[in-house]
């Protein structure tokens, strides 16, 4: 064979050797995204289940220690707020929220039959001046979830929030749900 011919052949072999590592890659690729937006079963294994009855106390020890000690959400400057306690109202309507949300594997503030959270909180006979929400989908333990939310910029300002005095975390599968309020 002419150097010509076998330069031109090693070329040829280089360039269908480069395409097939393309193309795998690309199958890979396209394999992993496909995985990842899998069905409700699969999604265990990306989102763990929360505690079905989380403790109440460590929730409001580890809100309470955040909010002493004033915070940066974002690009804000937050001061300290004072300690909040927890309320079984709001953490029933947080349980029940997390409950709809993992029945229709879905997060969202809107519930499936359209409320929103004040609504719900109002259904459930709460007065408020102020409330906010914070939703997850994953973390298997208090810590994760409080975690995740003080890294979130709005997540934390609802944390942060001098006027926020009371708590109630509810859960279901993945789903976390903290209904903040004051009265």
């Amino acid at each position: 064979m002419s150097l010509f011919l076998r330069t031109n052949y090693n070329y040829y072999l280089l360039n269908i050797h480069k395409m097939t590592l393309k193309i795998l890659s690309f199958l890979f690729v396209s394999g992993l995204l496909i995985a990842a937006c899998g069905n409700k079963e699969d999604d265990t294994a990306y989102f763990p289940d929360a505690p079905a009855n989380p403790d109440k106390l460590k929730l409001v020890e580890l809100v309470n220690e955040f909010r002493s000690k004033g915070e940066t959400c974002g690009s804000k400057s937050l001061g300290a707020a004072m300690p909040i306690s927890w309320n079984d109202t709001l953490a029933l309507v947080a349980k029940k929220h997390s409950e709809d949300m993992f029945a229709n594997n879905k997060l969202n503030h809107t519930g499936t039959d359209g409320s929103k959270v004040n609504d719900r909180i109002e259904a459930a006979g709460y007065i408020w001046s102020n409330y906010a929400e914070n939703l997850l989908k994953g973390g298997a333990t208090e810590e994760e979830a409080i975690k995740a939310w003080q890294e979130s910029t709005a997540h934390c300002e609802n944390l942060m929030d001098p006027t926020i005095t009371e708590i109630g975390i509810g859960t279901a599968g993945p789903y976390w749900t903290m209904v903040l309020a004051s009265h």
